[in-house]
């Protein structure tokens, strides 16, 4: 499938963006629901991974979606008394638990992240310190040849 880029003076992305908000509007992608990797919309479409990447970030400024560093983008629910398309006045608010569920995965992304870092951080002192003890004692052969 191809945007039809012929009949829409709109560049790419926003036909894209376009593309999903319509999935979302009509209900085939609910709250929650995770978003077609950019892999996917760039075979679909035949579109360069940059202009799906500013596709979603449309959606992102519009609060449509919203990303987890490793998982994927997800619809995002709408903020309570927000209105949408088809929302009526004695709507309930919507529940955050799939805002709740991302930032719960971020947070666990970030833990594992902060981990990575002491790992490197660590294996770069035990380096350092090695480097130091060398030194040392080239600092130490150096005198000896000098006295």
């Amino acid at each position: 499938m191809t945007l039809p880029l012929e009949d829409d003076s709109r560049p790419p992305y926003v036909q894209v963006a376009e593309y999903l908000r319509r999935q979302i509007q009509s209900g085939e992608l609910s709250p929650g629901d995770k978003v077609p990797s950019s892999r996917e919309l760039q075979e679909k479409f035949g579109l360069a991974s940059a202009t799906i990447q500013n596709a979603f970030r449309l959606l992102k400024n519009e609060d449509l979606i919203y990303s987890v560093q490793g998982r994927g983008s997800f619809i995002r629910r709408p903020a309570a008394g927000a209105e949408s398309a088809g929302a009526t006045e004695n709507a309930e608010p919507s529940d955050t638990q799939g805002d709740v569920d991302g930032l719960r995965s971020r947070v666990s992304s970030l833990s594992a992240e902060v981990a990575d870092l002491r790992d490197q951080i660590s294996e770069m002192r035990e380096t350092l310190m090695g480097m130091l003890e060398l030194m040392q004692q080239l600092k130490g052969e150096g005198e000896e040849e000098g006295s």
